[in-house]
């Protein structure tokens, strides 16, 4: 299938302060005496993979979403009939791999696609040759919003999340790990379970991570779902990692910046604007910086939610 260019880019970047403590956990870390170790940088400090970001991000996004009007599976691998592709288990995905083996070539008109063609909504395509124009039509029709945003086993992710780490000034990082004290409980009894005691690490509340978070390409929905999701963090709702349900995992964003940058328009100030995006280094030099960041997410959210909504 064909890739191309990219046009539009946002960046948005900020602290994450944790209002709880943390638990990111590695499996094993050298030299930690822990049942259950905090993910480490090779020099001791605890950091956030994006992976895990991403993960609480798109969580977040995905639990919004049907509440705004818009379509997200969920991933939910156990029900066949979900409307989009992306669960291995769905009808409609088996559906996309049995055209996408046709690809370059011409649809037979007989039993072994027409049940596909009817399932995606495209049974005039018998007899034409599938292209990956074609394949692209089908992946915007029948993927939903959040896994055309945040990706799918057919369709690159457009939205990107840095390894969140603690500021480069901050010496003291490693010194913010603690071990807590736990205990498996009966749910019958209520009560301890006997010999079953362990440790685990935390990340100290108030410790800091700097966030860094890449869209590429969006629609205004993509866009608004982002917005979505960053304004559960910047309000204080947003919740990463493990053991949650022992109060961990709570944060929100601090001093949110976005900065876009805009190929499209003109030759000349195109390239203009990609120039300065090449040549200069900070991301204020390269990108427009939008100057009111709050007001950005409001008019993103409050726009998808009057189309949606039809107002």
């Amino acid at each position: 299938m064909n890739s191309r260019s990219f046009e539009r880019r946002y960046v948005f970047t900020g602290t994450l302060a944790l209002k709880t403590g943390l638990h990111v956990g590695s499996g094993w870390t050298v030299g930690s005496p822990s049942d259950d170790p905090v993910i480490r940088t090779p020099d001791g400090r605890p950091f956030i993979p994006g992976s895990s970001f991403k993960g609480a991000f798109r969580s977040t996004v995905e639990k919004l979403a049907p509440v705004a009007g818009l379509k997200t599976c969920l991933l939910d691998h156990s029900d066949p009939d979900v409307e989009c592709l992306s669960p291995q288990k769905s009808r409609r995905g088996e559906a996309f791999r049995a055209l996408r083996e046709y690809e370059g070539r011409k649809l037979p008109t007989n039993e072994d696609t027409r049940p596909a063609l009817e399932m995606l909504g495209h049974p005039d395509w018998a007899g034409r040759k599938l292209s990956g124009d074609d394949l692209m039509a089908l992946l915007d029709e029948q993927l939903c919003d959040t896994c055309k945003l945040f990706g799918s086993p057919y369709a690159a992710s457009r939205i990107t999340f840095s390894d969140l780490l603690p500021p480069e000034d901050d010496k003291d990082a490693d010194k913010m790990i603690q071990v807590r004290d736990g205990v498996a409980i009966d749910r019958d009894s209520e009560k301890a379970v006997d010999k079953l005691k362990y440790d685990y690490e935390v990340v100290a509340p108030a410790q800091t991570f700097q966030v860094e978070i890449l869209l590429e390409d969006p629609t205004e929905t993509d866009l608004a779902l982002t917005c979505m999701g960053l304004s559960e963090f910047v309000g204080g709702l947003g919740y990463i990692g493990g053991n949650r349900s022992r109060g961990l995992g709570n944060c929100r964003i601090d001093d949110l910046y976005i900065y876009e940058l805009d190929l499209t328009g003109d030759v000349t100030e195109r390239a203009k604007r990609l120039k300065q995006y090449l040549l200069k280094k900070k991301l204020e030099d390269k990108m427009n910086q939008v100057s009111d960041p709050q007001d950005f997410l409001e008019r993103k959210i409050t726009a998808l939610l009057d189309k949606v909504g039809g107002a």
